[in-house]
């Protein structure tokens, strides 16, 4: 296991009722969603792992190293298990394909505050009450308690942090580990009326 690189996880496997369309290959700035997100992981990490679910092949062709859920049809928590279970890093840095105004300093903050919280097995933002689960730093040691999860069809994130000891960090920390405009950065989008907005907003 190495312990000094970093694995990158995009969560690209949903099936994006609420969009009617794939959110992860909308277009965003003249290229797609993933790419955004991608571009922004890459230089905080040494391998990225697209968790794509049904997703696999239209992601492949477009040159990207695609995991399938080992329990397919059970959300991200599925597509977060599948990806931490190919990573050959302890710790990862896990984003969602909808939160495409991430940028490159969040992960490398994410990075400096494991630094010091290196006790916790995840790590992940919460801002004025809201927890973003899906945006975050993952320690390899949840798999067995995220596996029996899925295997008992516990499928809530935000009960599963909870359970797991989540270290919550709030928008001042990420400011002080450099992270700035979180709140911005942290903007997803579900809906296309998000997805406009999202297209309207810049950092």
């Amino acid at each position: 296991m190495n312990t000094k690189e970093w694995t990158g996880i995009i969560l690209a496997g949903g099936l994006s009722r609420r969009m009617w369309s794939n959110k992860a290959l909308l277009e965003l700035n003249g290229s797609a969603v993933l790419e955004q997100v991608t571009n922004a992981m890459r230089p905080a990490v040494s391998r990225i792992i697209v968790a794509a679910g049904p997703n696999v092949t239209a992601y492949s062709v477009m040159g990207y190293e695609c995991i399938q859920d080992h329990y397919p049809g059970k959300g991200p928590l599925a597509g977060l298990h599948a990806a931490l279970d190919a990573s050959n890093t302890d710790w990862n840095l896990v984003c969602a394909c909808d939160m495409p105004l991430l940028q490159t300093s969040f992960f490398d903050g994410m990075k400096t505050l494991t630094n010091s919280h290196d006790s916790y097995a995840a790590i992940v933002p919460s801002l004025e009450g809201r927890v973003h689960p899906l945006a975050g730093a993952y320690h390899k040691r949840v798999l067995p308690d995220l596996e029996q999860r899925l295997m008992q069809d516990q499928l809530r994130v935000t009960r599963w942090l909870e359970e797991i000891g989540c270290r919550y960090v709030q928008a001042d920390e990420l400011e002080r580990a450099g992270v700035h405009h979180v709140a911005t950065q942290l903007s997803n989008m579900n809906t296309p009326e998000e997805y406009e907005r999202i297209r309207n907003q810049g950092i």
